[in-house]
């Protein structure tokens, strides 16, 4: 059986391809949470600045819905990018979040040729298992005038585990690594990738947002499926077909009654309808 690469991060390895990021990031061997990091020096007494924080280990590690995740030192790619939230709005704010899954997508193609899929709002799939997560908050009032908005945009991406460590966690047939057995994941140079493509990424969303939203629905399995919403304590609250999502980002719900109903990522959790996860 194929053992997972569980190296430290090497930060002058990635450095040698993204020596654009010397002076933002910021490493870690195991930390709390790097989402909880990322706000706590937002708010320093230097200010805020673009940072990307990467570490091995967390302890305290949340997703969506503060579901919490703790895995093994050195078995995935856990980050969190810190990015000023202008020149968009805040209903708008979920284009970062769809531009670091889209540029998660493209690293998984180009260095590894895997296909990944991507579930509304923004976990990405492979083949139905779940191997990525993403997670965006916001502080605001900061800056000289507290007139500015940041993101920490957190992502726990699984490079290392095995089914062991699936089962252990109660997740076997619902999780995966990002490569499949036989692939192993350079970290570093995924990495460098997904933030190169970011970059790009954030032109388009200065310059025509719009085109960043149609690629993200454009990527989303969740469309066309039959879909259960539910709330936070597993209560069903809606059943239908998922048509499309709006300007904000809610995913729009067709209802055997035919009626449209707007869910938000952060009130409910949607499954395809008889429990596939997709």
């Amino acid at each position: 059986m194929d053992q997972p690469n569980l190296d430290p991060f090497e930060p002058e390895y990635f450095l040698k391809m993204a020596p654009a990021y010397r002076d933002k990031l910021v490493y870690f061997p195991t930390i709390d949470s790097t989402n909880l990091e990322a706000r706590k020096r937002l708010r320093g007494p230097h200010g805020p600045r673009e940072m990307v924080l990467v570490t091995d280990r967390q302890t305290a590690g949340r997703g969506r819905l503060n579901r919490t995740w703790e895995a093994p030192f050195a078995s995935g790619l856990l980050c969190t990018l810190a990015l000023p939230l202008a020149p968009l709005s805040l209903d708008r704010a979920y284009l970062y979040t769809a531009s670091v899954a889209l540029s998660l997508l493209e690293s998984a193609w180009r260095e590894g040729g895997v296909e990944l899929q991507l579930k509304w709002p923004n976990d990405l799939l492979r083949d139905g298992r779940k191997c990525c997560g993403i997670l965006a908050e916001i502080e605001h009032g900061l800056g000289p005038n507290r007139d500015e908005s940041w993101l920490a945009l957190g992502f726990g991406l699984n490079t290392g585990l095995t089914e062991a460590d699936f089962a252990a966690a109660g997740l076997t047939g619902r999780a995966a690594n990002v490569f499949p057995p036989g692939l192993t994941v350079d970290r570093e140079a995924f990495l460098a990738a997904t933030l190169a493509t970011l970059e790009n990424f954030r032109v388009q969303l200065a310059e025509d947002p719009e085109t960043v939203r149609r690629a993200w629905s454009e990527k989303l399995v969740t469309l066309g499926k039959p879909v259960e919403v539910r709330n936070m304590g597993g209560t069903l609250q809606l059943e239908g077909v998922a048509v499309g999502v709006d300007p904000n980002g809610g995913l729009q719900v067709r209802t055997a009654e035919g009626k449209l109903e707007t869910v938000q990522a952060g009130d409910v959790s949607v499954r395809l309808a008889g429990g596939g996860y997709a």
